[in-house]
């Protein structure tokens, strides 16, 4: 009998394992494809797409940064993703504090409205944000995807933090209140300290979305100057031109930077995540 359990038991061990290895490589499959083709020619890649290269080409990391301004592109991204960051979690946090902790008429209403946001598709709001941004005269800057990729997380990052808010016990609060805080005092002094693993997991979430936003980049911003890493990554293939070395070689550029911040904050990231299911 024991034996026949031990037997299952195995069993069930190489299906679990089996099935984690099946994921595992249809996740990581296309970056490796990525990298390994970035050192390819064109003709190599279109004559065997899955073959290794002979020659490791580094010229397509040099024409990667050269031919479509890349590191421009780099430097708006960055801009961009890490002010709209911190916007993002400032108005996440305070937002979040004050659903998770007053009790007034509309709060029922107000997280129902901000999960009904996580629901709604992105892309069917393209063109109400479109005339939005052409009547605040925000079109064609990097003001206005700073606002609206801040705007467009709000939904996921309050109700992370109101999950996680929800697990702070609130007897701290009231022992800063009876020595005399306030409102204020209470929130830099003891829920923003508090708060540090939530907002880290709803910063990496947003960097990470702001990094690889392309849809509302490509709508909204037309000066060359004020592109963005994933919209100059498209110049690489056009009408008479294509340059894969080169695009593939772009791809790997523009995927580090979000792979070495998760990784660098991956620990909080989970811890952030997973505060809220103990309260709340």
């Amino acid at each position: 009998m024991h034996y026949q359990d031990r037997n299952i038991t195995i069993a069930f061990s190489f299906i679990k394992y089996g099935i984690l290895l099946f994921f595992a490589v249809v996740c990581l499959f296309p970056a490796l494809w990525i990298l390994i083709s970035s050192f390819k020619t064109n003709q190599t890649i279109l004559a065997s797409a899955l073959s290794l290269p002979t020659t490791l080409h580094w010229e397509n990391y040099v024409s990667a940064m050269q031919v479509t301004g890349l590191p421009r592109a780099f430097l708006n991204s960055i801009i961009v993703s890490t002010l709209a960051v911190v916007l993002n979690a400032i108005v996440a946090l305070l937002a979040a504090y004050v659903l998770a902790r007053f009790k007034f008429r509309l709060n029922t209403a107000l997280t129902i409205m901000f999960s009904l946001g996580i629901l709604v598709p992105i892309n069917s709001a393209v063109v109400p944000i479109k005339f939005i941004m052409l009547n605040l005269m925000l079109d064609n800057s990097l003001i206005g995807l700073i606002v609206l990729y801040a705007a467009l997380g709000l939904p996921v990052s309050i109700l992370i933090l109101k999950s996680f808010l929800l697990s702070i016990p609130v007897q701290l609060e009231e022992a800063a209140r009876i020595d005399g805080a306030g409102y204020w005092k209470i929130f830099f002094a003891v829920i923003f300290p508090l708060s540090q693993s939530g907002l880290v997991t709803v910063m990496i979430l947003q960097f990470i979305f702001c990094w690889n936003e392309f849809l509302f980049a490509t709508l909204l911003i037309s000066t060359e100057t004020k592109r963005t890493l994933q919209i100059a990554i498209k110049f690489f293939i056009g009408q008479f031109f294509f340059d894969y070395g080169g695009l593939f070689a772009a791809m790997v550029i523009s995927i580090i930077p979000a792979i070495i911040v998760f990784i660098l904050f991956q620990k909080k990231v989970i811890s952030g995540l997973t505060a809220g299911a103990i309260k709340g």
